[in-house]
């Protein structure tokens, strides 16, 4: 057991103790963090470690973006290099992060700069980012259009497990995050157990939980208010993730809370390895602009097949179920012809498909929008949809919300169950009714 202060760490919220965390992290050991603010830089665990944070202890990481070395690893949906995760844990075995305390991103800045660049600013903010042009020159990001690459301001996630085994995050809260909030990527046998995922209002790219292309994971009592999707799914987009070929399979997720966000609970849109086996119960989703939210298109590829949910409460959701498979968010202006055609295209190993989706046991009240939405594409319809016992109820006087970002569709309030190419759908004890 290791106490950071025993090494000289100062916990003033002023003191640059990044030696300090990257000394500290020594195998098989626990690193404790006590009462204090302990500003730092990015920095690694290795294996065997437990980073535990006591009551009242904050990590809280330096906005210096020259801080933040280059890695490679996966940036929304394709394998490239980026800024290093906050706290990065790569090829690690038996490793935990624990605690109470809170990890705290501090992404003022990073969001800041972002929102510069989206208004048309292009200078290189520091001098790395010209040297991500020439470290990514090789890789195709052509298909790979999402909410912040196209930017090419590799942002780091605040916690990023890459291709670890034997994961355990517990009890703590984390807030802030530069880019996604938590990032667990290629690991096998993950516990995620009463965790708090933050992101102001203010962040850009905010998700509070992305399993991507994971084996074996159980998360359950977290808790979520973020300022995009809270608890997402991904395997990989096109054919950079039909190379990589690591499906996210074999999830339950349990008594968990979702405040705010795009969605509660999302798989996609970056699909292409597939997102098979997840089971979701026992959930309570407040206020989210979507409940339940699978979304792909043409080119992302993968299959999304065999997701149950069961006793799922909804409070207020925009719409409470969606299934889009013309998802529009990143699409370059010469693709929606494409991407938005609404007749049958010839079907190719890109293609994603939806099917097998249990639904049983929600409770939806004072849904805004739509109650739910389906849209499958032609050449590819939903499959095997199953409601039973399903209650959405619409508010009486609901916002004006656009249900699904899909193309061509337009804001609505107080609308029922549209579903376009679904392919054996079938509602038992199902009601859908306007206050």
């Amino acid at each position: 057991m290791i106490n950071i202060k025993d090494l000289g760490a100062v916990g003033d919220g002023k003191t640059n103790n990044t030696a300090i965390f990257n000394k500290a992290i020594p195998k098989d050991s626990k690193i404790v963090v006590p009462a204090g603010t302990y500003l730092t830089g990015p920095f690694r665990l290795r294996t065997g470690v437990n980073l535990h944070l006591e009551k009242d202890a904050v990590i809280l990481f330096s906005d210096d973006f020259t801080h933040f070395n280059p890695v490679k690893s996966r940036w929304e949906g394709v394998e490239c290099f980026g800024y290093s995760p906050c706290i990065y844990a790569e090829n690690l075995q038996d490793v935990s992060i624990t605690g109470t305390g809170t990890i705290d991103g501090n992404g003022f800045g990073w969001w800041k700069e972002f929102k510069k660049l989206k208004q048309g600013d292009k200078k290189p903010i520091t001098p790395l980012d010209n040297e991500f042009l020439k470290l990514n020159a090789g890789i195709d990001l052509s298909d790979c259009g999402g909410g912040g690459i196209a930017s090419f301001f590799f942002r780091p996630p605040l916690i990023q497990f890459n291709n670890c085994r034997n994961v355990l995050l517990e009890g703590f809260t984390t807030r802030n995050s530069p880019f996604w909030n938590t990032h667990i990527l290629y690991c096998q046998n993950v516990t995620i157990k009463n965790v708090t995922f933050q992101n102001h209002d203010d962040g850009v790219n905010g998700d509070g939980l992305d399993i991507d292309s994971c084996n074996g994971v159980n998360i359950s009592d977290c808790n979520f208010d973020v300022n995009d999707d809270c608890l997402c799914f991904k395997s990989g987009i096109g054919k950079d993730g039909l190379r990589v070929n690591k499906p996210c399979e074999n999830v339950t997720v349990k008594n968990c809370n979702m405040l705010r966000g795009h969605g509660s609970v999302v798989m996609g849109s970056e699909t292409a390895a597939g997102i098979r086996n997840i089971e979701l119960s026992n959930c309570v989703f407040n206020g989210t602009d979507r409940g339940i939210r699978l979304k792909s298109r043409r080119g992302r590829a993968g299959t999304i097949e065999n997701i149950t949910l069961d006793n799922i409460t909804m409070n207020s959701v925009g719409c409470p179920i969606v299934m889009n498979l013309y998802y529009e968010c990143g699409a370059r202006p010469d693709e929606i012809p494409y991407l938005s055609d609404r007749n049958a295209q010839p079907i190719t190993s890109t293609t994603p498909h939806v099917k097998n989706i249990t639904i049983k046991n929600v409770t939806a009240n004072n849904a805004q929008s739509a109650a739910s939405v389906f849209l499958g594409l032609p050449e590819s319809p939903i499959e095997n949809v199953f409601f039973d016992n399903v209650k959405i109820t619409m508010a009486k006087d609901g916002k004006p919300f656009r249900p699904a970002m899909a193309f061509g569709m337009q804001e609505m309030k107080g609308q029922g169950l549209i579903a376009d190419n679904v392919i054996n759908f079938v509602q038992r004890n199902t009601i859908i009714e306007n206050l």
